[in-house]
């Protein structure tokens, strides 16, 4: 099982031209990254998509777009 760096999903997000909802984005995790993906940040390991997602709302680094999730570009981090 891999673990990715967050940064990639979240400019995997960013790519997206329309709002991806957690099924759309699983499946862009899923074919990224593999289907066993876990995610980690700084602060933390072992995430999977929900996780990773809950926290990136908690964050504010993605919003919530009518039924999907868009990248907050004004609330990335720079490292």
């Amino acid at each position: 099982m891999s673990s990715v760096h967050a940064h990639e999903l979240l400019n995997l997000i960013g790519e997206q031209a329309q709002p991806q909802n957690l099924a759309q984005l699983t499946e862009l995790a899923n074919n990224a990254f593999g289907a066993e993906v876990r995610f980690h940040t700084c602060r933390l390991e072992d995430q999977n998509i929900e996780q990773i997602l809950t926290f990136f709302v908690k964050m504010q680094k993605v919003v919530a777009d009518g039924e999907g999730y868009v990248l907050n570009r004004g609330n990335m981090c720079g490292h």
